[in-house]
């Protein structure tokens, strides 16, 4: 029953989120809320097979679910920041930090290769030696037949 109301109300949410009268009027109206949550899931109840008690109360779990994702889409898509936002608040949030975290991601990136320079010189020396050695020896080794 719970792994049904769960179902019931991602389905119904995420239907919601892409169909703006239904999202409105459910948002708007509580009973228009429960009649929508309670017909879907008794809809999907019988696409899986459940009966009368199990998808009643999938259907009564899913609405108190969904109440709160209703609430949800009206900030995101009909609420009066939202539309001057450009309709969708969560892609405009999103777009302002994904440059925030590129920045920091890069101001990591260059305090850490500031930080290693003692290591990397290091390794670079050690480098130039093997080569130099192996070079000496190549050489002493054509030198001597």
């Amino acid at each position: 029953m719970l792994t049904l109301a769960v179902a019931s109300s991602a389905l119904e949410i995420t239907l919601a989120a892409r169909i703006k009268p239904w999202r409105t009027l459910c948002a708007k109206y509580s009973s228009a809320n429960m009649i929508m949550s309670l017909l879907l899931s008794f809809v999907i109840g019988i696409a899986f097979g459940a009966q009368g008690l199990i998808a009643m109360g999938a259907g009564v779990i899913s609405t108190i679910l969904s109440y709160p994702g209703y609430k949800f889409l009206h900030w995101n898509y009909d609420s009066p920041q939202a539309l001057a936002q450009g309709g969708n608040r969560v892609a405009f949030y999103w777009a302002q930090w994904k440059q925030v975290l590129v920045d920091f991601g890069n101001l990591l990136y260059k305090i850490l290769r500031i930080i290693t320079i003692p290591i990397r010189f290091v390794r670079w020396i050690n480098t130039k030696l093997s080569s130099l050695k192996n070079r000496k020896i190549h050489v002493a080794q054509a030198n001597n037949p």
